[in-house]
């Protein structure tokens, strides 16, 4: 028999995420024990899930790549590599859609008590220790992200981002960083860099045939220059699956990489779609760090 943790939302106006909750508790009789952990911030889910990981054989998450990217990062603190069970329930899904798991609340409850364990690598920043459980952007993606609101999200998912950032995408400003990877230092103007653990961005499961959630890379991508022009080549290539292959595009696979901002201005980074740390970062991946329930 084994013992579930079911960590949610419990803020105001997360009823649905209540409701799933004690449903997955009533279904999980028949394989175990099931407690639920409502929290009410990221700071106060990271404290409680660091305390009680080690008691429990799966930890279930209901919520989107921000709620599992809290619950990863409180693993990677308690250095408490765990299975997790996946209730999709963000506007995006990028991390379950890439993993192939079910989003409808029912077929993912079975898929946590009936399913596969399998091994997933993590990215993570060693200097602060939080994870990185899909994607981490800077610059002109970060910026668009950080101006969506979640109304927006809800209404039109990822196809949003498309739409708000053409405008800031075809502008002429750059940033000069100097990248660190493999052991070779690029120093570079660039509008957009991307860091990827899995073969998905923003719920477009073939944005890059090469990497997976279990290759041990991270994979980066440095877009030097948008024009509208070049915007439909990229929108081309991203549906050929060939988008690393674009002129005007860089791409790196790496255990690691160091990234510094060498320009005056400042620049917006996200992980999983929530703001994140100023540069300079350190990324890393740790492999194989946890397991995740996949339908059989």
């Amino acid at each position: 028999m084994s013992k579930y943790l079911v960590i949610y939302n419990g803020s105001a106006g997360s009823n649905d995420n209540e409701k799933i909750a004690h449903h997955f508790q009533r279904q999980a009789t028949a394989h175990g024990d099931a407690d639920l952990l409502a929290t009410q911030s990221r700071q106060e889910a990271l404290q409680a899930i660091q305390k009680r990981a080690k008691d429990y054989d799966c930890l279930v998450t209901i919520g989107g790549d921000g709620t599992l990217n809290t619950t990863c990062t409180a693993l990677l603190k308690a250095n408490v590599g765990t299975t997790l069970g996946i209730i999709p329930g963000g506007t995006v899904n990028n991390f379950a859609k890439a993993l192939g798991l079910p989003l409808e609340a029912d077929a993912a409850i079975d898929t946590i008590l009936t399913g596969t364990a399998r091994p997933v690598d993590l990215g993570y920043l060693p200097d602060t220790g939080q994870a990185i459980v899909s994607s981490l952007t800077i610059g002109k993606l970060a910026e668009t992200a950080q101006n969506v609101k979640q109304s927006e999200k809800k209404c039109w998912g990822p196809m949003i981002y498309l739409f708000k950032g053409f405008k800031q995408l075809v502008t002429n400003r750059s940033y000069k960083f100097r990248l660190t990877v493999n052991d070779q230092t690029h120093v570079q103007r660039a509008q957009v860099i991307l860091i990827t653990t899995t073969n998905s961005v923003g719920g477009f499961i073939t944005f890059n045939q090469e990497a997976s959630f279990d290759d041990d890379l991270l994979h980066t991508f440095v877009l030097r220059r948008f024009t509208p022009r070049k915007l439909m080549n990229y929108g081309r290539l991203f549906i050929a699956r060939k988008f690393k292959n674009a002129r005007g595009v860089s791409y790196f696979k790496s255990t690691s990489l160091t990234i510094e901002n060498l320009s005056h201005r400042p620049l917006h980074t996200r992980i999983d779609g929530d703001p994140s740390v100023k540069l300079p970062i350190k990324v890393a991946i740790r492999s194989d760090f946890i397991q995740v329930m996949t339908p059989n």
